[in-house]
């Protein structure tokens, strides 16, 4: 006799938690340990900015076409293949010993983390289609703790043991993680009832806003992931094998703010969470490019992490509430428009810190977050509730 698709939900919930625990874990450790590996292969700053810059072409590529492959292939099935692909990925990145080979293996990652993360994304909008209530948020709290350990933990083993360690930390959590999705089994053949019926009119220039609120965001939390232990470090170079604690200030907060977002979301509606969160976010920023004290620039990275730590989850769940049964070809749509904003903006990072600073480049982002919560206003049209 086939199970219930009722009883379903609580260990789907489960595994897809973990997915996104595993998928956060390696590009934390990544995060904390940049200045090591930037130190080891030779790779400066405006390399950096162009390493960065082709990894989120890769990223948006797997994206876009993961949200057309979803069409013939389960999202379980992609969550797995991905999984597995991080590991040899990842362990490109953390051995890397030329720029070259640094940037080559930051590209591959960009391909296996994109669609990885459009997988799960899509996989946890159906498990939250399934239990009738708002459970994303707490999925992506989930990667914001695994980021924020493995940022700390990043910059503490590549100063201390060497990057190559953390290829190890990434194979072992990947792995399980995988045979879990395994698992799991395909999804039930019964249709889930969308949580809300699709606009019709105005859903192509809606999702169209949310794409690109989605880009700024994400170039937002980029920014914050993969240059605040430089700037850390250059801030205070005596403090450097604490250099990732920017990051791990800025995910932890975006973790414990996303444990309750989903209460949030039930009570005030996607539209009222993600206003506020994107005027906190660009507070953050401000902060940081105004700070020259270590303590007040993570006081910055905090605030930062609590500002996004809604947007992008809430951005997706209206995305899904739009498209019902095509999610994940419409978050592929939708990461195709946040890429055109996403992909020049490591770039472009690169060339303000290197010209300037990078206090200058974190008030570009700020600045950033301004323009995202002035889209956001018709970009996120919905009920006032869940």
């Amino acid at each position: 006799m086939t199970s219930s698709p009722h009883h379903r939900p609580a260990p789907a919930r489960t595994v897809v938690t973990a997915v996104f625990f595993a998928f956060a874990i390696g590009l934390g450790l990544w995060a904390g340990s940049i200045p090591a590996l930037m130190r080891r292969t030779g790779l400066d700053v405006t390399g950096l900015g162009l390493a960065l810059t082709l990894h989120t072409a890769a990223y948006i590529a797997a994206m876009a076409g993961g949200g057309q492959l979803a069409r013939i292939v389960s999202p379980r099935r992609l969550m797995q293949a991905a999984l597995l692909a991080n590991v040899p990925c990842f362990g490109l990145v953390f051995t890397a010993t030329s720029a070259p080979g640094l940037t080559v293996a930051l590209v591959a990652i960009g391909l296996s983390a994109g669609l990885l993360d459009l997988a799960m994304n899509t996989e946890g909008t159906a498990v939250e289609r399934e239990m009738r209530r708002p459970v994303l948020l707490g999925m992506h709290a989930a990667a914001s703790a695994a980021f924020g350990i493995g940022a700390l933990a990043g910059s503490l083993i590549a100063t201390q043991a060497g990057p190559q360690v953390c290829a190890l930390l990434v194979a072992g959590v990947n792995l399980p993680v995988a045979l879990a999705v395994h698992r799991l089994g395909p999804r039930p053949d019964a249709a889930v009832p969308p949580l809300a019926t699709p606009r019709q009119a105005g859903a192509g220039r809606g999702i169209l806003l949310i794409g690109i609120v989605l880009g700024l965001t994400i170039a937002g939390e980029m920014a914050a992931q993969m240059w605040s232990a430089r700037f850390l470090e250059r801030q205070a170079g005596e403090l450097a094998a604490y250099a990732g604690a920017g990051a791990t200030f800025f995910a932890g907060f975006q973790a414990v703010v996303r444990l309750a977002g989903d209460r949030l979301r039930h009570r005030f509606g996607d539209r009222r969470v993600i206003l506020l969160s994107l005027a906190i976010a660009a507070a953050g920023f401000a902060t940081v490019a105004t700070s020259d004290w270590f303590v007040q620039s993570l006081l910055g990275f905090a605030l930062v992490g609590l500002g996004t730590a809604c947007v992008v989850p809430c951005c997706f769940a209206l995305i899904a509430q739009r498209a019902a049964h095509q999610a994940a070809a419409a978050l592929g749509t939708a990461s195709l428009v946040a890429g055109a904003l996403r992909l020049p903006a490591p770039l472009a990072l690169g060339a303000a810190a290197a010209t300037w600073s990078e206090a200058h480049a974190f008030a570009g982002v700020a600045v950033g977050m301004l323009v995202a919560l002035w889209l956001a206003r018709p970009a996120s049209e919905e009920p006032a509730a869940h």
